[in-house]
């Protein structure tokens, strides 16, 4: 027999009590603690604007063709664009990613906290293997937003607003086009763009910047300002009788734009737009890149019409080239093709939603044909009936 059963007694009975207290303190802690905690992995939506888009799933491999809009896009899937294709994603909170040709990302996470009283922000972490995206991070509303681009030369933090960012295997290039502010880091050295800032990082070296965004050739090109300070309206039409077209600046979304509109059951050839010139010698230069967003509401005739020069917004660029020859490029925007004509110099886009457009480098895409002179931009609708919008213009030039 024990010799003092009653310590015995009390000892277990107040260890059990120590015992109870601890798991009464440490479960409601430690619920609480997986509730604000924990996150679920969220799905993205993808919205192919031309081509064929590949993905390849985790635990997968093959990749799937994608034509068409996909909700179900999974945390971790890699997401091919080749030379021809380009899409839209869509994340859980809104923010939005424009993935163009000859690129490649992988979505490393999507995460919202599990239960609403979660203290974690929404996550979002792209990496951006190689070519060009433009990023719209969302407001935070709900909750904070936490946003990262991951390339093999640096990690970009991104705030609410617009960003360019561009990956090859030499540099990253990074811009804030609109509001926001990004963190670009490397090599253990960080710097912060705010708006109309930009940044390289070259490979193995640390981050250049913040540099002064490219100089802007356009005048008025976010409308700002009454319609002819920079811009001259016109309009025409092939047969007199039929409905004129107009073009307007409006507030829409909180930007500014310039309306193209032309309607009536209109069956002839119509052309509503605005012209400005420019006359710049840019034989020295080296970058000359053209940016706009497009917002196409309506559009009866098919496609680009049947020589794909009637696209319900154009942009149009007179130029001279090295031997004084005059020359032109163009590119067009529409969001049908019922009839399935024939188009080429032309993008098929979502309607109705604010599309992003960046042209490259026109020095490098037009090569020996490049412009020396620039002479005039024009921007017009073109076709039937016709509703849509420009705003944001940009040609941006570096010596």
């Amino acid at each position: 027999m024990r010799k003092n059963p009653e310590r015995l007694a009390w000892t277990v009975l107040l260890t059990a009590f120590a015992i109870f207290c601890a798991l009464a303190v440490s479960l409601p802690l430690g619920v609480r603690a997986y509730v604000r905690s924990t996150t679920s992995a969220q799905m993205t939506r993808l919205t192919p604007i031309n081509g064929i888009i590949r993905i390849l799933e985790p635990g997968t491999e093959e990749p799937i063709a994608v034509t068409g809009t996909k909700n179900d896009v999974p945390e971790g899937a890699r997401i091919i664009a080749d030379a021809t294709s380009g899409a839209f994603l869509t994340f859980f909170d809104d923010s939005k990613l424009r993935l163009y040709e000859n690129t490649q990302i992988i979505l490393k996470t999507c995460r919202a906290p599990r239960f609403s009283r979660g203290n974690k922000p929404n996550t979002i972490k792209i990496g951006l293997e190689s070519g060009r995206v433009r990023i719209g991070v969302a407001p935070a509303i709900a909750r904070p937003v936490y946003f990262e681009v991951q390339t093999p030369h640096a990690v970009i933090h991104l705030q609410e607003g617009s960003y360019s960012i561009q990956v090859s295997g030499e540099e990253t290039r990074i811009a804030v086009v609109q509001l926001g502010q990004a963190t670009v880091s490397a090599l253990g050295q960080t710097v912060t763009l705010k708006q109309n800032e930009r940044a390289t990082v070259a490979a193995g070296q640390s981050p250049v910047g913040p540099l002064p965004k490219l100089s802007n050739v356009i005048v008025n090109g976010d409308f700002q300002q009454p319609l002819d300070i920079g811009w001259l309206k016109y309009d025409y039409k092939d047969v007199p009788e039929e409905a004129s077209g107009q073009v307007e600046v409006i507030v829409d979304e909180t930007r500014r734009a310039a309306r193209f509109t032309r309607q009536g059951g209109n069956i002839y050839h119509g052309e509503t737009g605005i012209q400005q010139m420019i006359e710049l010698d840019v034989r020295d230069f080296s970058y000359l890149e053209l940016r706009l967003d497009v917002r196409l509401l309506e559009q009866s005739l098919s496609g680009c019409g049947y020589r794909s020069s009637e696209c319900p917004v154009i942009v149009l660029l007179d130029y001279k080239d090295a031997h004084n020859n005059d020359r032109q490029w163009h590119y067009g925007f529409y969001y049908q093709n019922k009839d399935n004509l024939p188009v080429w110099e032309a993008e098929l886009i979502p309607q109705n939603v604010w599309y992003p457009y960046e042209s490259g480098n026109l020095m490098e895409l037009l090569r020996d044909v490049r412009p020396a002179y620039l002479t005039s931009i024009r921007i017009y609708a073109s076709g039937w009936d016709y509703q849509s919008m420009v705003s944001n213009i940009e040609l941006l030039a570096e010596e």
